[in-house]
């Protein structure tokens, strides 16, 4: 049956998707009315949802220590963040079962203080892979992500390429992914992020660091090109991996992506407006930036023109590329919020007890 609301026409005329990037329960069950096929979180997620489901979260985090006292808070904080998947998992696996796995994946990210370390990363996604067949557990794109893509791909283990802001990471990760569909005769899924506004956000702030004047429609735009050059590169390439756009700060970082076969993640605050207005569906993933903006980009922004050049990074530079930091000290201090949050509780059973 088909529906009428903004999403899901962009799903039925272009197989553009709509992925929610919240762990919060009303946030997903909004979504998924609004047509979402998938959920999305990172580090940052848990402490958000702690606060603002604290009737359902406080009760969890005081049944783990009161059957588990001994257990350190780092980890209370992955029991968290497996249940926060769990529920949502849960929500979207009848879309995963109609849609014979094309749907309904959800994201989980555990530590990112393990990010250097294979085993460790490899440990920790085994153990989240069996936590539902629709798991997809997220990988950092830097070149030790891409060895544990490759082994995880070869074990069956659906993957999120997380943390990717340039075009040359998103080739590395697709091609690691590759490499571990040769080892197997599983097709786990594999989705490449590229995350455009949070891009524009460093390209803002380096800008003003440095005293440069430029255009606000210049930033507006710096994610979305960058974005689409990485979906014209993986189409070319005939590229197994699904890209996964992300890191939204307005709407139109999903629509000036709508047309083509991906998702793009974005939060309820960007999604609500699209469809109160109930948005025309109109494709945007060919479309050309004015040549003024193009010039004011890459005359102002080497990183701008790193991150859209096929070979822009070579693999150990991608994890010290300024906008990976941003977004690699954005989720180490989530984690540290989760990780107060589990204190608070800990403190607050042993004041009650």
């Amino acid at each position: 049956m088909k529906h009428s609301g903004y999403f899901h026409r962009v799903l039925e005329q272009t197989q553009t998707q709509f992925w929610i990037n919240s762990a919060i329960l009303s946030d997903v069950e909004t979504a998924l009315s609004y047509g979402a096929v998938g959920v999305t979180t990172n580090p940052t997620h848990p402490p958000r949802a702690i606060k603002a489901d604290h009737d359902i979260w406080a009760p969890v985090i005081q049944e783990i220590l009161q059957h588990n006292p001994d257990l350190t808070d780092d980890e209370i904080a992955d029991q968290v963040t497996q249940r926060m998947a769990v529920r949502s998992q849960k929500l979207v696996h009848p879309l995963y079962e109609q849609s014979q796995g094309e749907f309904g994946y959800v994201a989980i990210q555990g530590n990112p203080f393990i990010n250097n370390d294979l085993p460790k990363i490899l440990a920790e996604a085994t153990r989240y892979s069996e936590l539902g067949e629709n798991i997809a557990v997220k990988i950092q794109s830097t070149a030790v992500g891409a060895e544990a893509v490759e082994e995880l791909t070869a074990l069956g283990i659906h993957t999120i390429c997380t943390n990717g802001f340039s075009v040359a990471q998103g080739i590395h990760m697709s091609e690691a992914y590759q490499r571990g569909l040769d080892r197997t005769d599983a097709r786990p899924r594999c989705f490449v992020v590229n995350i455009a506004g949070v891009f524009d956000e460093y390209l803002g702030a380096g800008a003003a660091a440095r005293g440069i004047t430029v255009s606000e429609e210049c930033l507006l735009h710096a994610g979305v090109i960058m974005t689409r050059r990485l979906h014209h590169v993986m189409k070319a390439r005939g590229y197994a991996a699904y890209l996964l756009a992300g890191g939204s700060r307005a709407s139109h970082h999903f629509t000036e992506l709508v047309g083509d076969d991906l998702a793009v993640t974005i939060s309820l605050s960007h999604a609500t407006p699209l469809v109160e207005i109930d948005a025309a569906v109109e494709s945007r993933i060919d479309a050309q930036p004015p040549p003024e903006i193009m010039k004011e980009l890459e005359d102002n922004f080497p990183d701008f023109r790193r991150a859209c050049d096929e070979d822009g990074l070579s693999p150990d530079a991608f994890a010290g590329f300024g906008p990976c930091v941003k977004f690699q000290n954005a989720c180490e201090a989530g984690y540290r919020a989760t990780v107060e949050a589990i204190r608070a509780e800990r403190t607050a059973g042993s004041v009650r007890s």
